[in-house]
């Protein structure tokens, strides 16, 4: 914040006229030499010797003054500009103008403002209004900057119209810079409004346009600004074509990525590292990796040259992820080492995110482990990885060392979310519950999307109690709070509260229900046998809330017809559909079918489903169950022959165990590879006959009773 003392005079009194003359000659040329190069320590030496020279008196010119104060505020001694501005008795416009226009490079628009007003109000005493401060066009767009920095349009046009009234707004410098002023705050029309309305348009003001249009996110706006820029025949600059191909990028534009190149090269900024990276940035984020390599190469290796922008490094790395090049990742890590990239947080974050992305977990371990610095992402990559891949007892580890804090960070909600996911996707009830008590101890319940994934896992670990306590807890629900209880009580077949929550819904009158909570509560109908109920929801979809049903929805309500056992109104309702049918539609109608041995429709179901799945082994294990059900033997047998002979195998069925909540173990039947295979079959043969010997007891005890 900006505050000035009541100003005072050195005491020294003035060199003679001479002397004074020379001294501010060389002190503004050492001076100019030290912001040159930042040197704080020159302008403090240049600053002593105007002391003792006397070249700061108020009887001198203000220039070795402004030259000393714009000295300090390039090299950031802010403190000590501000403590020789106390000590001015004297300011014009240049004092404040670099006054201001420092405030904005710190990013303090706010004090950038009010340096502006005090010069409007400023005047050295026993001075009348004639010696006050008057603006000039550097501290008009000095203050329009601060203005675009601030984001603050109602400013910005007070600002505009004392400029208007001052008579500023004919030079084409303030004009410029009401331009950018403009385009910063989002008032794109006016900004062009303004460029269109200047004589001479020149590459700068649209260029302000331009930039302005993609800051605010208009970027089809933003390339008809340039078509117009064209047409003006004014041709864009490197800066011009920096906004323009992040444009480009940000709205995926696959077709214009190679006129825009063109561009570039027509321009001659193919050897300009700041164009070309934009433009390696570009293919790579939008997955053209290859592209992005040749264009990397061109630029760098080609010259022996390293590139120390981490952007574009973990730009490439992000395309080899999003283009599922693993091979290409790979050989980019190699040649990262080689150009000597590490260490790097972000570029090593990239890598791991990469890694993780493959399910390379002893890649992302060895990018972690090698890292010398590690940020929360790194944390977070890491475990959010190991949960994915099933090592979730690592996930936790990772998590209690983190939470340990020896590595001066600690879990934020990106990595409590994690966790949780991980919790519920693993079946971890009591990791999970110690978790949530974490939560709660350390304020992590007002975030709203850890309480939806809390909600999440109770449902998947049955505990529909805990999830709707949790629900009525939270301070504030968005839709997906209601989805998530709606799936939970449909996931465990409760239709009449998963209903009841969705009426609730309804009566908030805040919040409408949106495609997947119709998904859930036409399902949760399903599973409960509410068929009416559910039907009217899926009418209500179009009619009420203006919601076109999608493929899942029509392959719910088949669901809900076909557990109800009601063929024919299913068959009617596939045959209207307006979509045709696929085999979310077919293989519910099969389960269905399979559950009331209807052997019929099962085998129509289980032609269409061959046509679309011919690969698949469920609809032929489910015909086959069908005919089984049905005493058709020959036809079921039959199907598995065929299974057999054209090498379709049922996908093996596994399940696991968690021993005291420290370690899951995998098996599936008849698995003899665990090293302990043996020593596990026999206890399961004597927990066999132990259950075998208890029901011969409780036999026996039965008929003792009863006789």
């Amino acid at each position: 914040m900006l505050a000035l003392s009541t100003p005072s005079s050195p005491p020294l009194p003035p060199s003679p006229h001479g002397t004074a003359t020379v001294t501010s000659t060389s002190s503004v040329a050492l001076l100019r030499g030290a912001v040159a190069r930042r040197d704080a320590s020159l302008t403090s030496a240049v600053h002593a010797a105007l002391v003792k020279s006397g070249g700061l008196h108020p009887a001198q010119p203000l220039t070795v003054t402004n030259s000393l104060l714009h000295a300090y505020l390039q090299c950031g001694l802010l403190p000590r500009a501000l403590r020789l501005l106390d000590e001015m008795p004297r300011r014009d416009a240049a004092t404040y103008a670099s006054l201001i226009s420092a405030h904005c490079r710190l990013g303090a628009p706010i004090d950038a403002l009010r340096a502006f007003l005090n010069m409007l109000t400023w005047g050295g005493p026993g001075e009348g209004e004639d010696d006050a401060v008057r603006p000039n066009e550097f501290t008009a767009a000095a203050v329009l900057q601060a203005c675009g920095l601030a984001r603050d349009e109602r400013l910005g046009r007070m600002v505009h119209g004392y400029l208007v009234a001052g008579g500023f707004c004919s030079d084409p410098f303030v004009v410029g810079s009401l331009v950018n002023m403009y385009a910063k705050v989002g008032c794109v029309l006016s900004a062009r409004r303004l460029v269109l309305d200047l004589p001479c348009r020149d590459v700068v003001s649209w260029t302000a346009l331009i930039s302005g249009c993609v800051l605010n996110g208009m970027l089809e706006e933003a390339l008809d600004v340039l078509v117009m820029m064209l047409e003006d025949g004014v041709l864009p600059n490197n800066v011009t074509m920096l906004s323009v191909i992040q444009a480009c990028s940000l709205m995926g534009a696959l077709e214009l990525f190679g006129p825009v190149h063109a561009l570039v090269v027509l321009l001659e900024l193919e050897d300009d590292a700041s164009v070309v990276n934009s433009l390696i940035m570009m293919y790579a984020k939008n997955g053209f990796v290859e592209d992005a390599m040749r264009l990397f190469e061109s630029l760098y290796m080609s010259k022996g040259d390293v590139c120390s922008n981490e952007d574009v490094l973990a730009a490439i790395l992000y395309g080899c992820t999003i283009s599922g090049s693993q091979k290409c990742g790979e050989g980019f890590h190699g040649r990262l080492i080689k150009m000597g990239a590490f260490p790097s947080i972000s570029v090593e974050n990239s890598l791991m995110g990469m890694y993780a992305r493959f399910e390379q977990v002893g890649a992302v371990h060895l990018v972690f482990n090698g890292m010398e610095d590690r940020d929360i992402v790194s944390w977070n990559t890491i475990i959010s990885c190991m949960a994915r891949s099933d090592s979730v007892n690592d996930a936790m580890e990772l998590f209690s060392t983190l939470h340990a804090g020896g590595s001066g960070l600690k879990p934020d909600n990106v990595t409590v979310l994690s966790i949780v996911q991980a919790c519920s996707n693993a079946g971890l009830l009591q990791q999970g519950q110690m978790l949530h008590g974490f939560i709660m101890k350390c304020g992590f319940v007002h975030d709203v999307s850890i309480c939806n994934a809390l909600i999440s896992m109770y449902a998947k670990l049955g505990r529909l109690d805990s999830a709707e306590i949790i629900f009525e807890q939270m301070e504030i629900k968005d839709l997906v709070s209601w989805n998530a209880l709606i799936n939970a009580y449909g996931m465990h077949g409760d239709g009449h509260s998963a209903l009841r929550i969705f009426h609730q819904l309804m009566d908030t009158g805040t919040l409408a229900p949106n495609d997947i909570t119709f998904v859930s509560v036409i399902s949760a109908c399903s599973h409960s046998g509410l068929i009416s109920e559910g039907y009217k929801c899926f009418e209500s979809m179009r009619t009420e809330h203006n919601i076109e049903p999608s493929m899942e929805h029509y392959a719910c309500v088949v669901d809900l017809l076909g557990r109800s056992g009601s063929f024919a109104e299913a068959e009617g309702f596939i045959r209207d559909m307006p979509l045709h049918p696929d085999s979310s539609i077919w293989g519910p109608l099969l389960a269905a079918c399979q559950l009331h041995g209807n052997v019929d429709l099962a085998e129509k179901a289980a032609n269409e489903l061959s046509a679309l799945e011919p690969e698949s082994d469920i609809w032929r294990v489910s015909l086959s169950n069908t005919y089984a059900l049905a005493g058709r033997w020959r036809d079921a047998t039959k199907i598995r022959t065929e299974m057999r002979k054209t090498g379709v195998r049922k996908e093996t069925g596994w399940s696991f165990v968690d021993v005291g909540g420290v370690e899951s173990f995998k098996f599936v039947s008849a698995d003899t590879r665990h090293h302990d295979a043996e020593k596990i079959y026999s206890v399961w043969h004597c927990m066999n006959k132990h259950m075998a010997d208890l029901a011969v007891n409780v036999h026996n005890q039965s008929l003792v009773q009863f006789s």
